[in-house]
């Protein structure tokens, strides 16, 4: 068998190929598919030497296949029901080359990648092929939230519960109060039967100290009112400490979001992250109560009651002690079963949650189209799969916990039998003490149930927590440089040098583009859609780093710059401007909150928002509500641009900012653009190309490079892929006004 980059051919695959003349050391890229083309689970190799791309059976009903690499022209994949098909462009047709499942069509779409630089002569690598996908866990093959987390399966639960504890630092000094009053509690709970022993050998069955009666009543009184209230201040303490650690849990959550790149929210929903603030830090709060009132006093309740039972009769301790293995074996068996299913549960709530922040966001859309039924129908098979999940967790509770209280109930039967015979042979071991043995067999028997069922709560928790820590341990991809440029005020001097970029690195979108703006100067960028536009505007604002080359504002590479001095002086009007639920006044402010109000009105007014926000019943006080709704498109836009006419920005960047309002909203929001691009660098992303007459430069961007660059002038008499995009507007422009 060959064995090259981590994947063994066999033997039976390698005759196969040096029939057709092909060694091991020609290939260049190899990697498997799983299906044949008729469905079947099938082993079918791709081979890729300098000349030629073969596909090879080694099990499944496939035939082999080889083709030059000159003679196709394109790779691609098609994806079906539940597969995909890896095709070529061979002669003018598509031929599907390869079947597999869709569990490996990030691996296929890394192999088109290598295809292509192979065809182009550039080096290759089989290794980011076969490597897993980075959203899944390398051993155990489980799908993971972020790119490279921890995962849950595979994870030591043990670390995960010295970090809670270290979360209780800060109230080190209330911990340590908790457990001096449980201590005390314990032994507030040990004295009952202790006192029952004393009352039944000598006062009810001696009657040698008939006085002692009443004291030893009060004395029962007494320890049951102090037990009681020393529960009441540990609660009100566990409380306070639950609450604390869940409002510091909480602000550091958020903190660590705000700091994350974007590229950490494009792999994340919206309604998981609300499910982390909510469900799961509260599982902290509820940790904190159950440690304190539940697992901590109950660890102390049974190591007490175990010296008590020992003192009292060490041979009758030891039948106490008969079904402890029974129950800690037990656990561990439910607790490896149970764990998992809490990961399948949680999985459903995130779904359940994503898809109501998906619906209820777009509800107008859903109603538009009248597809309230069909949604409903969703909810409810996502809602069937939480129901399903959660009743297997909690069946299997409900057949954990009886067989538990059997095993304690045998024990205790166990107890009454030996010790009643104790008695009856006037061993010296006396009525009343048999009944403070049994008083603390039930006690010893009811917190060691509890910690059993402990760990139904604990396996929630756990999960939890990892959920929690997964975001606290994130890494932010884009961070600054320890030593990073400040830059109090740029000059607008922008320059991308060969710059290629992927949101997946091994498909690119930007390739190899390199382009100068000078300060001051309106730059029109244009393009089809998905040729790159926005990626570009993506890049200059730094949320993703280039995969190769650089991009510069003022001579400096905005990797070494500081990420607050780089956005702080960059203005970014998007096409659907968000609007936060608050006031008109608090949104122009939000680049600026110590904005003055003269500040604010002065840029509504250049903005030329100012009067129809003085035509609202409050004026700047008026609360928008969600997302802006209760105004118009092209009112919303132009609250946008005072919000960014406020800043200042030497750096401004339209992304198609009147692409979306009617003719007379465009023609307000453009005399307000005409004030927001004065002295300033200006980037405009435009769909309506009329818009940058007035451009100093047009760059067209076509399938991620820069097709054609000059004004508007130089690109019409160049009669190219600008001149085309601008006769297909102006005939669509001349329907629309034969058709008014």
């Amino acid at each position: 068998m060959s064995d090259t980059d981590g994947l063994s051919i066999p033997d039976s695959v390698l005759e196969k190929l040096n029939k057709r003349g092909i060694k091991s050391s020609d290939i260049r890229l190899k990697t498997t598919a799983d299906l044949d083309f008729y469905g079947n689970p099938s082993v079918i190799w791709v081979f890729a030497t300098e000349t030629k791309i073969l596909v090879i059976p080694e099990t499944g009903l496939q035939e082999e296949l080889e083709f030059e690499l000159s003679r196709i022209k394109r790779f691609r994949i098609r994806a079906s029901v539940g597969s995909a098909y890896l095709q070529a462009r061979v002669d003018d047709f598509f031929i599907e080359l390869v079947r597999f499942t869709n569990a490996l069509r990030y691996r296929f779409s890394r192999l088109i990648v290598q295809l292509d630089l192979l065809r182009q002569g550039k080096p290759v690598s089989d290794e980011y092929i076969n490597e897993p996908h980075p959203m899944t866990c390398p051993v155990c093959g489980l799908p993971l939230q972020t790119e490279k987390a921890t995962c849950p399966k595979c994870a030591r639960q043990g670390p995960i519960m010295f970090r809670v504890l270290y979360l209780l630092e800060p109230y080190l000094h209330w911990v340590i109060i908790v457990l001096l009053l449980m201590f005390i509690s314990v032994a507030l709970n040990l004295l009952p039967p202790k006192l029952t022993q004393i009352l039944v050998d000598e006062v009810l069955t001696t009657r040698r100290h008939v006085d002692w009666l009443v004291w030893i009543v009060v004395a029962l009184v007494a320890a049951e009112l102090m037990r009681a209230l020393i529960n009441m201040v540990v609660g009100t303490l566990t409380t306070s400490i639950g609450t604390l650690i869940t409002f510091d849990l909480r602000k550091k959550l958020f903190t660590k979001l705000q700091g994350l790149s974007v590229d950490y929210y494009d792999q994340q929903s919206v309604g998981t992250l609300m499910t982390r603030f909510s469900s799961d830090v509260e599982a902290f709060h509820g940790f904190i109560t159950q440690a304190g009132q539940g697992f901590l006093l109950n660890m102390f309740l049974i190591a007490g009651i175990g010296i008590m039972l020992f003192f009292l009769n060490a041979r009758l301790a030891f039948f106490v002690l008969i079904p402890v293995p029974l129950v800690l074996f037990g656990t561990y068996f439910f607790w490896n079963k149970i764990y998992p299913m809490y990961f399948k549960f949680w999985d459903s709530q995130s779904k359940i949650s994503r898809f109501l922040n998906t619906v209820l966001s777009g509800i107008k859309v859903v109603k538009a189209f009248a597809q309230e039924d069909k949604e409903i129908k969703r909810f409810e098979k996502m809602a069937n799969d939480l129901k399903d999940a959660n009743r297997r967790v909690n069946i299997n509770v409900a057949k954990f916990n009886p067989l538990m209280a059997f095993l304690f109930s045998t024990g205790g039967l166990i107890v009454w039998y030996a010790g009643g015979k104790t008695v009856l042979a006037n061993t010296g071991f006396t009525l009343g003490q048999l009944m403070a043995f049994l008083s603390y067999t039930g006690m010893f028997y009811a917190p060691l149930s509890q910690m059993a069922l402990m760990s139904n709560w604990v396996s929630s928790f756990v999960t939890a927590s990892h959920r929690i820590f997964e975001i606290l341990d994130t890494e932010p991809q884009l961070k600054d440089a320890p030593n990073a440029i400040r830059m109090p005020r740029i000059e607008g001097h922008i320059r991308f040098e060969h710059v290629t970029f992927g949101y997946d690195p091994y498909q690119p979108i930007i390739k190899d583009v390199s382009f100068e703006i000078e300060p001051g100067r309106l730059v029109g960028i244009v393009g089809k859609s998905g040729s790159g536009k926005t990626t570009l505007v993506n890049l200059i604002c730094r949320f993703y780093d280039v995969q190769e080359g650089a991009v510069y504002i003022d001579g400096k590479d905005i990797r070494d710059i500081s990420s607050y001095d780089l956005r702080r002086q960059i203005g970014l009007v998007l096409q659907e401007p968000f609007l936060f639920r608050g006031s008109i006044a608090e949104n122009i402010s939000y680049g600026r909150p110590d904005a003055s109000f003269k500040e604010i009105l002065n840029a509504a007014k250049a903005a030329n928002c100012h009067d129809f926000i003085m035509k609202l019943p409050n004026g700047y006080d008026t609360q928008l509500r969600e997302h802006g709704s209760g105004i118009s498109g092209g009112e919303k836009q132009r609250i946008g641009i005072a919000r960014a006419l406020l800043c200042d920005p030497p750096i401004l960047i339209l992304d198609e900012a009147t692409s979306s309002v009617d003719t007379e909203s465009e023609k307000k929001i453009q005399d307000a653009l005409d004030v927001l691009c004065r002295n300033r660098t200006t980037i405009a992303i435009a769909h309506r190309l009329s818009t940058l007459r007035g451009a100093d430069k047009i760059f067209v961007v076509d399938n991620g490079r820069i097709a054609e660059s000059g004004t508007h002038k130089e690109l019409l008499d160049m009669k190219g892929i600008y001149y085309r995009l601008v006769m297909m507007q102006t005939k669509l422009t001349s329907i629309e006004t034969e058709v008014g």
